[in-house]
């Protein structure tokens, strides 16, 4: 079999680097891997052979925006030379890469593997931002016409199952150096330790915020570094806490660090899984978590973990503050939390294996379809996927039906033009709730099916109150053109109607 991954990792050009040499091993199970990494045109990201049958490709991207196409052009290069029934592609996210898998099965009808390393179901990952909530719509398009997943957990499982049934479990591999030469001095006599990217979802300024509110003895060892390092300096500065701080940057071997340190904290807004969770807890520290990852789905509040929600700064305060004054206490989660951790990590000898027979199975169980069979059920993928298009859509379907019975009762039975539109109203009432219903919000329950429409009959009069009210003041008031007045009007009161409808009429 040959395989196709395409991803963003970037340290897969680094010698040596972890996620290199998982790729080596997986490649031992396939006659093929071809890895295409997103990067920018830059002469450092070479294409290079990395090991028997594992071939790396960098597409050099002169502009963000194109890189759909970089990945495409390199990937028919590379189908040029291979059967297609015999090929699987793997992609490392359901997000961009997800949509590039999606259009390459679509037009070279070859099997779809979906790899899932983010919660994005969790409520942090959509508030983050929109190119997140835009994700997260990406997200289930991309699912429900994958073949296979591949999930890190099983919290994320659990989150997918409205899209998708054929889901794999396979945690990442977990690499552990107990062993280390090199012996470092505690920089504080208590030390809190965080092992991360310094970027916004990991959530470090919650830590901060905690810290300040601790004993002095207490200080922060910030082992990793990203974009966010210069702001997070000046944010310790203007908290006062400078001293009680110190920025280690990135290490490769990171033993000395965990063992020097007292308690191990996960702040992430949001996130898969948690190497460096698992590490920590390996090496026997209390951990102190966000509720994402391997928090709840293997370390248990209270048990062999303490857990808050990511912006609780007082929580994180409150369970470090335990740790600090109750030694027995700390022993104790700390062991919970190690045994644990090496029995979840001796789960993973056949971790290769196991990561190699979720894409050999998309292969079994994908659907060889013709060009037109394969448009219908992307068109048709997308429809169910995407909640705004489907209300947009029926949005027309419903106001057409209102203009259709209008015409109808006016000029082809004759009935007086105020009756008509009366009648076409409430029509055209029944048809858009039935939509709205059915088959936007997909609400099948009709136990209290008259109380909804009630409430939906009121939304409806709230709509036209609020359309006369935006015309009347953009149009008398700030002086807009009558029509483009009606325009603004429609756009506020379709979101105005949406809302409604999700939140307060079809909210299961």
């Amino acid at each position: 079999m040959k395989v196709i991954s395409i991803g963003t990792d970037r340290k897969l050009f680094e010698e040596n680097s972890g996620v290199r040499r998982r790729a080596i091993e997986y490649g031992k199970f396939f006659n093929e891997l071809h890895l295409i990494v997103f990067t920018p045109n830059n002469d450092k990201f070479k294409p290079q052979k990395i090991s028997d049958g594992v071939f790396l490709y960098p597409t050099k991207s002169k502009i963000r925006i194109f890189f759909i196409f970089d990945f495409i052009k390199i990937i028919r290069k590379i189908l040029k030379s291979s059967r297609k029934n015999n090929v699987v592609l793997t992609c490392q996210d359901p997000f961009e890469t997800g949509i590039v898998g999606t259009l390459i099965k679509l037009f070279f009808n070859i099997p779809l593997h979906i790899q899932v390393h983010t919660d994005f179901s969790h409520k942090y990952f959509r508030q983050s931002s929109l190119l997140n909530r835009m994700r997260f719509l990406m997200a289930e398009f991309v699912l429900k016409y994958s073949d296979r997943v591949r999930v890190v957990s099983d919290r994320i499982k659990e989150s997918i199952q409205p899209f998708s049934k054929n889901v794999d479990v396979l945690p990442i591999k977990t690499e552990i150096n107990i062993g280390s030469s090199e012996e470092i001095k505690k920089p504080f006599p208590f030390v809190l330790l965080m092992v991360c990217r310094l970027e916004k979802e990991k959530n470090i300024e919650t830590v901060f915020q905690a810290l300040k509110n601790l004993d002095q003895n207490i200080g922060l060892c910030l082992v990793g570094d990203g974009s966010q390092k210069a702001h997070l300096e000046q944010m310790i500065e203007n908290l006062g806490i400078s001293k009680r701080v110190v920025f280690v940057g990135w290490k490769n071997n990171l033993a000395p660090y965990y063992q020097i340190a007292d308690i191990f904290i996960s702040a992430s807004l949001y996130e898969g899984y948690g190497i460096s969770t698992m590490e920590a807890a390996y090496f026997g520290k209390p951990l102190v978590l966000s509720e994402t990852g391997v928090a709840e789905d293997i370390f248990k509040n209270n048990e062999s973990a303490f857990i808050c929600d990511a912006k609780d700064s007082k929580c994180f305060a409150q369970n470090i503050l335990k740790i600090y004054q109750d030694k027995n206490l700390a022993d104790k989660i700390g062991q919970s939390a190690k045994e644990i951790a090496a029995k979840h990590l001796n789960s993973e000898n056949d971790y290769f294996e196991k990561y190699a027979d979720s894409i050999k199975k998309t292969a079994i169980g994908s659907r060889k379809e013709n060009f037109f069979a394969r448009i219908l059920h992307f068109k048709m993928t997308v429809f169910n996927s995407l909640m705004p298009l489907r209300y947009f859509l029926c949005g027309i379907a419903s106001a057409t039906t209102n203009i259709g019975f209008l015409y109808l009762f006016t000029d082809i039975a004759g009935i007086w033009y105020l009756y008509s539109s009366i009648l076409a109203f409430f029509l055209a009432l029944i048809v858009s709730f039935t939509l709205q219903k059915f088959v936007v919000f997909k609400d099948r329950n009709i136990d209290g099916l008259h109380r909804q429409f009630s409430k939906f009959f009121i939304a409806a009069i709230l709509g036209v109150v609020s359309n006369t009210v935006l015309v009347y003041a953009f149009t008398d008031i700030v002086g807009v053109w009558y029509i483009l007045s009606q325009i603004i009007a429609g756009f506020f009161v379709m979101i105005q109607n949406f809302l409604l409808y999700k939140f307060f009429i079809f909210n299961k």
